[in-house]
């Protein structure tokens, strides 16, 4: 019998190719075909809001960019906690996702249970925005700074008050945080909404208040504004610094909007989310419609939301638990 010669061996390139495809092969093909079916969107507001329109332009713009249908839906209640609890539970695979806000996650847990652990139970995809937001005070009050406004809460003890959109909100703990930071003492006046809380100002019947319906106010002269509140100054008032600017850079009072899903969800899915993300907010038709809902666009990369998520949780669940706020 002849004798056979050995099958050609493989390169050491080949191997190493070989090697290098096989956790994409064992994993199948979700991640070469993702996404393959609708993908669900689920909102953590009622419809008509804010939240609710920046869930549905998103939405929209990653349809056309994925090819699928992306369906939008809104589970509001509870402040955010049955549409967290609805997609930490769904399946990791890019096909349920999250729209939200910080306060879901940075401040509820610490006030109430929610079901679900705001940094373990959750993959994060990327930021979206951030919310304009302004410190302002009634016309009346004596001060014309924010310095003043410090120096007036220091020489006149517990007679400041200031107003929210109810206990336990992002602006509620957003203002505790600065006034203990700068060390003075001042009422806290919750409202059912941030309307209400403005018109309480206008009336005089609050000193100051933090919130994104008082730029328009200051812009006429109804209200005096006296810190632009987050990373940089607000386009609309740029002449008003940042709290940072005058002696407050510890005071993180960032409010944010990000895509989230599901723990374990692939890497190569989130990064194909993300960069899907970075392109959106990169186009000026979206910028713009975006900005004509009073949103700012700001993104974040998956790892860069994961720091900020747990940093937040931490600052914020620090000030709940020292100011004993709690849901009533």
């Amino acid at each position: 019998m002849p004798k056979l010669d050995p099958p050609p061996q493989p390169s050491r390139r080949a191997l190493l190719g070989a090697l290098a495809l096989a956790p994409l092969l064992a994993a199948g093909p979700a991640f070469a075909s993702f996404p393959d079916r609708p993908i669900r969107l689920v909102v953590a507001y009622a419809a008509g809001g804010t939240g609710d329109l920046v869930g549905r332009l998103v939405g929209e713009q990653l349809s056309a960019r994925l090819g699928v249908p992306v369906v939008v839906e809104n589970q509001g209640g509870a402040g955010g906690a049955i549409a967290a609890r609805a997609v930490a539970r769904a399946a990791p695979d890019g096909t349920t996702l999250l729209l939200a806000g910080n306060a879901i996650f940075a401040i509820l847990p610490h006030m109430t249970q929610v079901g679900f652990d705001p940094v373990r139970d959750f993959s994060t995809v990327a930021n979206i925005s951030e919310s304009q937001r302004l410190l302002a005070v009634r016309p009346t009050l004596p001060v014309n700074t924010l310095a003043e406004l410090v120096e007036y809460g220091k020489r006149n003890p517990g007679k400041l008050n200031y107003g929210s959109s109810g206990i336990g909100s992002t602006l509620h703990v957003m203002t505790e945080m600065f006034r203990r930071e700068a060390g003075f003492e001042a009422v806290h006046i919750p409202f059912r909404g941030s309307a209400p809380a403005v018109q309480a100002m206008l009336g005089g019947d609050i000193d100051f208040l933090i919130d994104t319906v008082v730029i328009q106010h200051v812009q006429q002269g109804r209200l005096r504004g006296l810190a632009a509140v987050g990373d940089r100054r607000l386009p609309q008032l740029p002449q008003i610094p940042t709290l940072a600017e005058q002696g407050f850079p510890n005071v993180r009072t960032s409010g944010w909007q990000a895509l989230m899903g599901p723990a374990g969800m692939p890497p190569e899915i989130v990064a194909t989310l993300a960069r899907h993300v970075e392109a959106m907010l990169q186009e000026p038709a979206f910028l713009d419609r975006l900005g004509r809902i009073g949103v700012v666009p700001s993104f974040r990369s998956p790892s860069q939301l994961a720091e900020d998520l747990a940093e937040d949780t931490r600052q914020f669940g620090a000030i709940i638990r020292s100011a004993g706020i709690s849901a009533e």
